[in-house]
């Protein structure tokens, strides 16, 4: 961790409190390695978390129920912890509402509430899809742990769950767990979830050897999205229903195949959806044993494939309507700059950033080109993380 951070954040608290803190903690950015709109399906996907895109606070104990939250650059945020009830009004979209989220979800699972004092702040860039609530919240759910609830050892799966359930009822946000849980990974993981709530998690350390992770903001927003968005699970879902399955992992593939191999199926966005995510989950399974072993020209044609899925099959990068976007233009310059190494899109697509994996000595070139695209503060060198979720005492 950085130290000098550290000494800040410390001197920061100090001014503010007129106290020493006791604990630093810290979580981290997620990387959507690979794995694409499949995790609400029951699905899996490789997961990381990003060592130079962190939240890091400074934190003690209250004798009082009140917790006072302040990240630096934002307004304070303060409540008790006998008033964490849902405000829809002034909760929905803020921090301020997941915090609360998170009070409440350890309350409905019997565990100690207590205040605290914390002073934050983030290198977690907006519009790259590396999820600042997700690492805020983890933030919370593991101060409310360690201070009030350290006998219980709660483990990492318990504290992301807390954190999604309050960015789904207290924040507004429907997310799958694969944002919390990719915040407190370290090194790489494989998530299962054919059961949600009690995911398979397999952590392992890449070898990248030459290669370097590099994500590319677009700068498109999502802020009309939501509807183009909420089709994926709508399409995803109408095939399920069609073929008897309570979701795509369950889905007779062979059935779904066949059919898909001939008019009209072939050409109707819902079977093309679902053919994304039954081969993106085969990608997965290709890429988790090429990273294991080192296997890079493997790995580099499942991030190609899974970025022409993106565009021709899942269509989550332009808005129904759109003829064309920043994000696609990001997504075709990469694919015709980049000779050794492929391109993807990050998380849920229809804005956002590419995922982009290539050779170091192409990527200064690469960078150059970018830059005239995208300016290059838009383009963010990426490290995985082998310590995400840390709580230290000063």
């Amino acid at each position: 961790m950085d130290k000098k951070r550290v000494n800040n954040l410390i001197k920061e608290y100090v001014k503010r409190f007129k106290c020493k803190p006791t604990h630093v903690v810290k979580s981290c950015g997620r990387l959507e390695v690979i794995g694409n709109h499949v995790d609400y399906q029951n699905g899996y996907l490789i997961n990381a978390s990003i060592e130079n895109m962190s939240i890091v606070g400074v934190c003690a104990k209250r004798k009082d129920n009140v917790v006072r939250i302040i990240s630096l650059g934002y307004p304070a945020i303060e409540f008790k912890t006998s008033q964490i009830e849902l405000d829809k009004k002034n909760d929905y979209e803020t921090s301020k509402g997941l915090a609360k989220g998170v009070f409440k979800y350890f309350e409905k699972h019997g565990c100690k509430k207590g205040g605290f004092n914390i002073v934050m702040d983030s290198t977690l860039p907006s519009g790259v899809g590396v999820s600042s609530s997700a690492a805020f919240s983890m933030v919370i759910s593991k101060t409310l742990s360690m201070f009030y609830n350290a006998s219980k050892k709660l483990d990492n799966v318990f504290l992301a769950l807390a954190s999604q359930w309050a960015e789904n009822t207290y924040f507004g946000k429907n997310s799958g767990l694969q944002d919390q849980l990719g915040s407190c990974s370290d090194g790489m993981e494989i998530l299962d979830f054919e059961n949600p709530e009690k995911p398979t998690i397999k952590h392992f350390i890449p070898n990248l050897g030459n290669y370097k992770i590099v994500l590319v903001k677009s700068k498109t927003s999502h802020a009309n999205a939501s509807a183009a968005f909420n089709s994926i699970p709508a399409d995803y879902q109408k095939i399920a229903k069609k073929y008897h399955a309570k979701n795509l992992r369950e889905l007779d593939w062979k059935k779904f195949v066949k059919d898909y191999m001939v008019e009209p199926y072939c050409n109707k966005r819902e079977y093309k959806r679902a053919s994304h995510y039954g081969f993106e989950l085969f990608r997965v399974s290709r890429s988790f044993l090429a990273l294991k072993d080192s296997k890079m020209e493997e790995f580099k044609l499942c991030i190609y494939e899974s970025g022409v899925s993106n565009k021709n099959n899942l269509q989550n990068i332009l808005i129904p309507g759109q003829k064309q976007s920043n994000l696609l233009d990001v997504y075709e310059t990469s694919v015709r700059t980049i000779k050794d190494g492929a391109v993807r899109i990050h998380g849920g697509g229809f804005g956002g950033a590419c995922f982009v994996i290539i050779n170091k000595r192409e990527l200064p070139a690469y960078e150059k080109r970018m830059s005239r695209l995208v300016g290059k503060e838009n383009i963010y060198h990426i490290e995985i993380s082998t310590h995400a979720l840390e709580w230290i005492k000063l």
